[in-house]
């Protein structure tokens, strides 16, 4: 067998280009483009957070969203420092960012004080100092003194020094941090410990540690600077502020495919790059001497194989994990034979290198997304020992831009292969450990895996083992690597999860989205034939026909995937809407006739009086009248009253003859009465279109609230309902709405010859003001009933609102069930874990519940 010698990477001595030296420094600037990009996203969350603030709220959310924008422009102005050659085109990124940078210190020093509660007023008033050097710097800048062209050269970049309007904004920040912000956390610490999680307070200590530490490179000393790394306490001081809302985020990010177009965002800025990438960065002498014929075209197909697949996968049903989690393993894969592509051609070498390292740090994840498939796809849950390959994967992600991933290649008949360092080899070796207990799940439960999963495993088994093969080559076996037929496996993949039960492509609107990319795909055709002539000048037929392809097939995956997963979704939307419309159409008839039948039923039950009995009072109140002859007035302390009242009832009543009025009403009534009983409520008394009912009574119990506003919340979705359907048929709709309140009251039976379980008391009529003084469509309780129900409801403060001979009273908004307590996306339904906290309140258990407004 032929060796073939290991040539070791060198950066050549001299002056060299700017492109390459960009490229020789993208591992030295990659950390700041993260930070930036974490800091956008966190900046987006506190901005949302600082519109629904109120009050002084609203200032501590507005400077963190700045701060995070400041903290995160930082690691963009260290990337340019990596990145740029040219001092000229340094200093002026670097004047230009540092308007973006400058609020730094000011809001930082904010939330410092704001941590502290607002008593360490020196933080305060050092804010205004640092926002009058900021304004300083801003001028130097204007004037076109801020940075000097004298820079530092390290081999992590050029650091320009800063004029005399920038020094004290510099010096501001450190001096205020040691001498003002740590003495304050150290003496305020129990207070912040008490009203903020210690992740807060870790990670605004971390941010200005991390910023202290770009000292060194500032001042001449060869230190890599610290605010490289700045997304890590970012990402800390966010936890501990919006730690309350993460189901908001988990909702965004998965119920809401929020992950799913974040990843084919990332999908579709490669697409680009790879295309003007080819266009622009690609000159006939790429072709000259190489090897992309034909061992370029394997991995080609692979790349372009595999993420056709992916959009295919994730467009037949985005909402399906099963799905999202394939089409993440596609692109995974298709990154690292994008790798494979440049190694046939004859470009730099340091260029194939960095779009290694680049593509490695995405497919790092590999094996834990791939084991994650395969147990989603067998319905089991993801084994503990994941957390191991999650480890290994972050750790192989972060070293994979560093030198330890390729320390040189070998140049071979075929191609040029990296000679894998120690980074390589970890992302081997846990694939490996991947592939074994994968295996070792599948032979424990091959007697239940049907058919398709079989087929996912399998070929999560042959792309693996594809994978480790390619081992073989970058440590000096002259072997083809058979990685680059990945597109074997991928087809395997994609038809395996479609097989699964995923693919959903049927329906009207779909129809569009397919037309718009085809229309798409024409267009591109047409385009690439005319360019033909063009190129063919330069390149030889075949060199003309793999350039354009590299060119073309990217944009019209990219057209595809715009046209096809943007659209998807709303389509998918629409045709359920059609669908739902027809089959409420279809249930408010069945309603009309369970309406008719319930009438019938009660003419009946009027001739018995046993059961005229139990419908009008509750069964141990009925029972007691039965054996005394009379019912003994009880105070109940603990009582939930709902109120509910129809908005317009008497203009839609006007239009509506007696008959289909009764009627209508009576529908509703019954449904309410469902509703009630299924929520532990009793019915009391309905007083024309006013409906009254209780819970907690005649059998006091820890729940009445509880059960008040899970039945408030079926109401109100039923009269939604109905509205719909209403709507939809053009005719008149009732709007509802709801007040309840919790207290005691007394509770008895009056009358003799037609009897009435009632309730009186102050308790009814603060109920009754909670009705009137509500919304329609919402559900307004009290203060009272609010301190009972708000670890399970999200509500909403309405501040003090007037009610009649009651003066002012606290009201609240309920809207839904918190996320963590729900089973559908609406809020509406409890799960299981509700059932389990709900029974341990019913039996007596005192719950301690942590802060969650």
């Amino acid at each position: 067998m032929e060796s073939y010698p290991l040539i070791y990477f060198v950066k050549p001595e001299g002056i060299i280009s700017d492109w390459e030296y960009f490229w020789y420094q993208i591992p030295y600037g990659a950390p700041g483009i993260l930070t930036f990009f974490v800091g956008v996203f966190l900046s987006y969350f506190a901005f949302q957070k600082f519109r629904k603030s109120k009050d002084e709220n609203r200032t501590f959310h507005l400077n963190l969203a700045v701060s995070f924008i400041s903290f995160g422009s930082i690691g963009l102005v260290l990337t340019t420092r990596a990145w740029i050659q040219n001092v000229e085109t340094l200093v002026f990124w670097n004047n230009l960012l540092y308007f973006l940078v400058a609020p730094l210190a000011p809001t930082a020093f904010y939330l410092a004080y704001y941590m502290t509660g607002k008593q360490s007023k020196l933080l305060l008033y050092y804010s205004y100092l640092c926002w009058f050097a900021s304004f300083v710097l801003y001028f130097g800048i204007l004037i076109g003194k801020g940075f000097e062209t004298t820079v530092f050269e390290f081999t992590f970049g050029k650091y320009p020094r800063g004029s005399s309007f920038v020094r004290p904004w510099g010096i501001l920040a450190p001096l205020g941090y040691f001498f003002l912000i740590l003495p304050s956390f150290i003496k305020h610490y129990q207070y912040i410990r008490k009203h903020y999680h210690l992740t807060l307070f870790h990670g605004v200590n971390l941010l200005f540690l991390l910023t202290t530490m770009n000292a060194p490179s500032i001042l001449g000393f060869k230190v890599y600077p610290g605010g490289f790394f700045l997304f890590i306490p970012m990402l800390l001081v966010a936890y501990g502020v919006f730690r309350s809302d993460f189901f908001d985020v988990n909702e965004l990010l998965f119920q809401k495919n929020g992950m799913f177009y974040f990843l084919f965002a990332l999908l579709s800025f490669v697409l680009i790059f790879i295309s003007f990438g080819v266009s622009f960065g690609l000159s006939p002498d790429a072709y000259e001497s190489a090897k992309w014929y034909p061992w370029g075209i394997p991995p080609v197909v692979s790349v372009f194989g595999a993420v056709f697949l992916s959009i295919i996968v994730a467009g037949a049903n985005p909402s399906a994990r099963i799905n999202q989690l394939c089409a993440f393993a596609l692109i995974l894969t298709g990154f690292y034979v994008i790798q494979s592509v440049p190694l046939k051609l004859n470009i730099s070498y340091v260029v194939q290198l960095r779009i290694s390292q680049m593509t490695f740090v995405a497919f790092a994840f590999a094996p834990s997304i791939m084991v994650r498939l395969v147990f989603e796809a067998i319905g089991q849950k993801s084994p503990f020992w994941i957390q191991g390959i999650d480890f290994l994967c972050v750790t192989a992600a972060v070293l994979a831009p560093s030198p330890y991933l390729f320390v040189g290649y070998f140049d071979y008949p075929w191609s040029r292969v990296h000679h894998g360092g120690p980074a390589e080899l970890l992302v081997g070796a846990n694939g490996a450990i991947a592939l074994i207990l994968v295996l070792i799940t599948f032979l424990r439960n091959k007697g239940y895996i049907n058919f398709a999963s079989k087929w996912i495993i399998g070929s999560f088994l042959l792309s693996a083992i594809l994978l480790l093969a390619a081992l073989l080559p970058s440590h000096g076996i002259p072997i083809y690597p058979l990685a680059d037929f990945q597109f074997v496996p991928a087809f395997l993949l994609g038809y395996a999860v479609l097989r699964h039960g995923a693919l959903s492509l049927e329906g009207r609107t779909i129809q569009l989205s397919q037309r718009l990319a085809n229309l798409g795909l024409i267009t591109m055709a047409i385009a690439a034939i005319l360019y033909f002539p063009l190129i063919r000048e330069q390149y030889g037929v075949g060199e003309s026909a793999f350039h354009l392809t590299m060119i073309v097939l990217p944009l019209v995956l990219f057209n595809y995937l715009v046209v096809y997963i943007m659209s998807r979704p709303l389509a998918e939307e629409l045709d359920i809407s059609y669908f739902l419309l027809d089959l409420e159409k279809q249930k408010a008839d069945e309603e009309r006739e369970k309406a008719l039948i319930a009438q019938d039923k009660a003419e009946e039950a009027r001739e018995e009086s046993e059961k005229l009995l139990l419908n009008i009072l509750p069964y141990k109140v009925a029972q007691e009248l039965k054996q005394k002859g009379s019912v003994t007035p009880s105070r109940i302390e603990n009582v939930t009253v709902l109120f509910t009242d129809f908005k317009g009832f008497t203009k839609v009543a006007e239009g509506m003859d007696e008959q289909s009025l009764i009627e209508e009403l009576d529908a509703c009534f019954t449904q309410f009465d469902e509703i009630i009983l299924r929520n532990n409520l009793e019915k009391l008394k309905t007083i024309g279109d006013s409906y009254m009912c209780a819970g907690g009574l005649p059998v006091e119990n820890r729940t009445s609230a509880i059960d008040a506003c899970l039945a408030a919340l079926e109401i109100q979705s039923f009269m939604n309902q109905l509205k719909e359907i209403k709507t939809a048929l053009n005719l008149p709709f009732w709007e509802l709405r709801l007040g309840l309140h919790t207290g005691p009251v007394v509770a008895g039976v009056v009358g003799r010859f037609k009897f009435a379980y009632d309730i009186w008391g102050d308790t009814v009529n603060t109920a009754s003001r909670m009705e009137s003084g509500g919304e329609t469509g919402k559900i307004n309780v009290s203060k009272e009933t609010y301190e009972l129900v708000k670890y399970f409801f999200i509500t909403e403060y309405r501040g003090k609102i007037h009610g009649k001979n009651k003066g002012d009273l606290d009201m609240y908004f309920v809207s839904r069930l918190r996320p963590r307590y729900s089973q559908d996306p609406d809020g509406k339904a409890p799960n299981q874990y509700f059932r389990e906290v709900y029974s341990r309140i019913s039996n007596g258990a005192n719950i301690r519940w942590k802060n969650e407004s």
